[in-house]
């Protein structure tokens, strides 16, 4: 049974005409979007900067307002959720966002970070609150004795420890990962990368994983979605990324991944040119087709469909 569900999710925003311009521009961040997550696992979303995947993380967890379709989460309806209910969802999904330092409250301690969700939600009295953040200090792999210090007295791995403590805190059964070790320093990245995977061990977590870096979410996710434009071209399980892939954009993707020994490279000669088009009106036919390398006519012309290729592999490609 899927822990999470997503059918024909769209957001569209309304882009500012300016003072010459009548009509507005829709900016179609995400454009009709079906996937699944089973419990336990993680799934990657890849794909450039501006694909539309930080923007499905947030509608996920009803940090944005879908303009169409439905969330499901254990079987449940979650798209319209408002007041109490919605407030019970937010101890089952939470988020940890990009940036470190934007993201908590410089005024703010540690403690009071930290345990701000166990207030919210009345978790236990104050000792008892107080015992749950050195818990999760500790868990994350702070000092305990740290509580009362403030987020600007810490590196920025250590900032992002404290958001995923604060992720922990009410005990989520799913976490939305928006890009948690992009700002990061490379060898801070592994230890937080190393962190993730030990927690969701530990507490028995679901994921999605979201980030630019293929390398990353190879390292973490068990499949992986790849988003180009707002819309998902593919998906395929991790142990089949290499050998498997199918669209030329997940190919292009896996050509740019650094290796030590350049002979070792995948596909050298796959090559993408130009930038990605306006979301505001994207191209006819498959929307990466001005920019593939083995376009053709139909591929100009026709929307191709998200189609089963093998199992648990799915792409949207005319020539697959």
């Amino acid at each position: 049974m899927s822990l999470l569900e997503v059918r024909g999710l769209i957001k569209h925003y309304q882009a500012g005409g300016g003072f010459f311009r009548a009509t507005r521009e829709r900016v179609r961040a995400v454009d009709g979007v079906s996937l699944s997550l089973d419990r336990g696992e993680t799934l990657g979303l890849v794909g450039e900067s501006g694909c539309g995947k930080s923007t499905l993380g947030k509608l996920i967890v009803r940090l944005e307002e879908p303009t169409a379709g439905k969330i499901f989460y254990n079987d449940r309806e979650i798209t319209s959720l408002s007041g109490e209910n919605l407030r019970e969802l937010r101890c089952k999904i939470q988020i940890i966002f990009q940036d470190p330092y934007s993201s908590l409250n410089p005024r703010q301690t540690v403690g009071s970070i930290i345990g701000e969700p166990l207030a919210n939600f009345k978790v236990g009295a104050k000792e008892a609150q107080r015992q749950r953040v050195s818990e999760l200090l500790e868990t994350v792999g702070l000092d305990p004795e740290h509580i009362s210090r403030y987020p600007h007295e810490f590196s920025g791995g250590q900032l992002q420890r404290i958001n995923i403590a604060r992720a922990l805190a009410l005990r989520p059964e799913l976490i939305v990962c928006d890009e948690p070790v992009s700002s990061l320093d490379v060898s801070i990245r592994v230890q937080i990368l190393n962190l993730l995977r030990e927690l969701k061990r530990r507490f028995e977590l679901s994921y999605i994983f979201i980030s630019h870096d293929l390398a990353a979410v190879s390292y973490l996710a068990d499949r992986i979605a790849v988003m180009y434009l707002g819309k998902i071209v593919e998906v395929l399980p991790t142990g089949d990324l290499v050998s498997g892939a199918c669209h030329p954009y997940t190919r292009v993707l896996l050509a740019a991944v650094p290796v030590a020994d350049p002979r070792q490279r995948y596909n050298r000669r796959v090559t993408v040119q130009g930038e990605p088009p306006n979301p505001a009106s994207p191209p006819p036919g498959c929307r990466f087709h001005p920019r593939c390398p083995e376009a053709r006519q139909a591929c100009r012309e026709k929307e191709p469909v998200l189609k089963e290729v093998g199992e648990r592999h799915l792409v949207r490609c005319h020539l697959s």
